[in-house]
């Protein structure tokens, strides 16, 4: 006998390759789960990506504000109390 047939793979005959037996119930249960988790970091990584950069760029925003009124002043163009009305408004 010098050719194998599909018979000869499975000796016992329960219809298992190499005795595993389980299947796949294990994966089915579990690889939903993982990827559930991988989409949820993937979300929450985007997330504070996202807010990072709209704080970030706030904050320059304003940084750029308080120096433009800070030149106004130097330059003469607003009176001191025109400039601490604006400087608090800036402020919040």
């Amino acid at each position: 006998m010098l050719l194998a047939t599909p018979a000869m793979a499975d000796l016992e005959g329960d219809g298992h390759m190499m005795d595993w037996g389980f299947g796949h119930g294990v994966t089915m249960v579990f690889g939903p789960v993982l990827w559930l988790i991988v989409l949820g970091v993937v979300v929450v990584g985007v997330l504070w990506f996202v807010r990072k950069n709209e704080l970030g760029g706030a904050s320059k925003g304003h940084q750029a504000s308080l120096a433009e009124l800070d030149m106004r002043l130097a330059r003469g163009e607003i009176e001191p109390e025109e400039y601490a009305a604006r400087k608090k408004l800036l402020a919040g």
